[in-house]
C-alpha cells in the first residue's frame, strides 16, 4: 500500500513539474508580460509555482467551473485553490476510467454540486467527468 501511494505521489509530482516546464517554455515565445531573471533553487521554485498558476489562467478554452466549486473541498479534504491548478493537458486528463481508476473515487474529486453530472478537482482546472482519469489520481480511502 505504501509503495502504491509513493507511485501516485511520484506521478503527481512529475505531472506538476511537467506543467511548469511546459508553461515556462510557452512563455519564452513572447506575448507574456513580466520580467525578472535570477537563478538558484528559490527562483526555480517560484517559477514553477507561477507557471502552474499561469496554466490555469490560460485555461482549457472556457472550461471554467461554476462558482460553488471555486474553493470547494474534495472527497479527501483538499481545498481547491483556483490560483494553483494544473491544466487538464498537463495531467493527461481523459474522460474514460483507467483500469478501474476514475475521478469519482479519487481523493481530489469534488462531487457534483449543481446537478449537471459534472464535478471538479482540487488540483486540476475545469469541469471533471466523474468517470474521467488523470495521472494525478490518488484513490480515496474513505
Amino acid at each position: 500500500m505504501d509503495e502504491r501511494q509513493a507511485d501516485t505521489d511520484r506521478r503527481r509530482l512529475l505531472a506538476l513539474i511537467g506543467s511548469g516546464v511546459t508553461v515556462g517554455l510557452a512563455g519564452c515565445g513572447g506575448g507574456g508580460g513580466g520580467g525578472g531573471g535570477g537563478g538558484g533553487e528559490e527562483a526555480t521554485a517560484t517559477a514553477t509555482a507561477t507557471a502552474t498558476a499561469t496554466a490555469t489562467s490560460s485555461g482549457d478554452g472556457g472550461d471554467t467551473v461554476p462558482a460553488e466549486y471555486e474553493t470547494a473541498t474534495s472527497l479527501g479534504g483538499t481545498q481547491r485553490s483556483p490560483d494553483s491548478l494544473s491544466s487538464k493537458s498537463a495531467v493527461n486528463y481523459q474522460e474514460q476510467p483507467n483500469d478501474g481508476q476514475q475521478c469519482s473515487n479519487c481523493q481530489f474529486y469534488i462531487e457534483d454540486k449543481n446537478g449537471d453530472g459534472m464535478g471538479a478537482c482540487a488540483i486540476v482546472a475545469g469541469n471533471i467527468d466523474p468517470s474521467g482519469y488523470c495521472v494525478s489520481y490518488a484513490e480515496y480511502q474513505g
